[in-house]
């Protein structure tokens, strides 16, 4: 029989997060998503959230490479606009 440990381990809380610290970039496929999910809810109103995540994961690979590249695009300049502002954050004192 293997030994089990009945003595709870202390729980080790996370840090709060600081609500003015800049929000991440969206990826390109989230940058698409942003655009899909209002077409597909207006074309299909009844379909579940995982119906239409399916949806867009199927468009996502079905769509063409100068497509994906203005997506790449959005991304890297949503990458660039997260630089600036991590780098103001920090020159502001935020995450220390």
């Amino acid at each position: 029989m293997p030994f089990v440990n009945k003595q709870k381990m202390p729980r080790v809380s996370k840090s709060p997060k600081d609500p003015n610290a800049p929000k991440r970039p969206l990826s390109t496929f989230f940058l698409f998503s942003q655009d899909e999910r209002p077409k597909i809810k207006k074309d299909n109103p009844a379909l579940s959230v995982a119906d239409i995540a399916k949806l867009i994961g199927e468009r996502w690979r079905s769509i063409g490479e100068d497509k994906k590249r203005h997506y790449e695009e959005k991304a890297r300049q949503e990458k660039e606009r997260y630089d600036r502002e991590v780098a103001a954050y920090k020159q502001q004192g935020g995450g220390k």
